[in-house]
């Protein structure tokens, strides 16, 4: 596939890397000259031209920058990788929750795109090809549309995940404070390798 992300972070490079190393053509939006030699572009222009779009940005950010691009992302599978963190107080929380989550605030601000929930409850320096004793560790999924999940359920298998939908994008309202589990593990360990795994009685 064409895959636009919109992020030059650690999550947007590692993602880029990842999907390239898969076959997939991959370009960065970003405002910024060169990443690590990544193909660029605007985050106009790589959304436009992208078949599918990973939003790979802080959370504060992401829904205005998915706002700003909805013309763009308009028909188009958006995967939100975000998590609404807040560590001002010095200990992670989240700055939307229960109610309402980060990854229903970004379909708001894109109604006309196609918004799947995932890559929040992991580093990135697993998030494509996780090598981890008693894998595949397992992706956590949410979003309104079935062929939008679809689309990004044959990405993660392809590229080393099971998948676990939890349908609606609703259900990011328990997916974003996973992310707390995640971080509160790597803290208290002093370690980042990790990631969760879903055990089924039945297939």
């Amino acid at each position: 596939m064409r895959i636009g992300i919109l992020g030059s972070g650690q999550v947007g490079r590692a993602l880029a890397r990842g999907y390239a190393r898969h076959g997939h053509e991959v370009r960065i939006g970003t405002r910024q000259p060169d990443v690590e030699g990544l193909p660029t572009g605007t985050p106009a222009e790589v959304a436009d031209a992208a078949e599918l779009v990973v939003l790979a940005v802080l959370g504060s950010a992401a829904e205005s920058l998915a706002g700003s691009l909805a013309g763009e992302l308009d028909g188009k599978v958006l995967v939100d990788t975000t998590n609404p963190l807040d560590t001002s107080t010095g200990s992670p929380q989240l700055f939307v929750g229960h109610s309402d989550s980060l990854g229903e605030r970004v379909q708001r601000a894109v109604p006309g795109a196609r918004v799947v929930k995932a890559y929040n409850t992991v580093g990135n320096a697993l998030m494509v090809d996780p090598q981890l004793p008693g894998g595949p560790p397992s992706m956590f999924m949410a979003g309104d549309e079935q062929s939008a999940k679809d689309t990004v359920a044959g990405l993660l298998r392809d590229t080393g995940w099971d998948v676990v939908d939890l349908g609606g994008i609703a259900a990011s309202r328990w997916l974003e404070p996973m992310c707390l589990a995640w971080v509160a593990y790597g803290a208290r360990t002093g370690t980042w390798g990790h990631a969760f795994r879903l055990l089924r009685s039945e297939p």
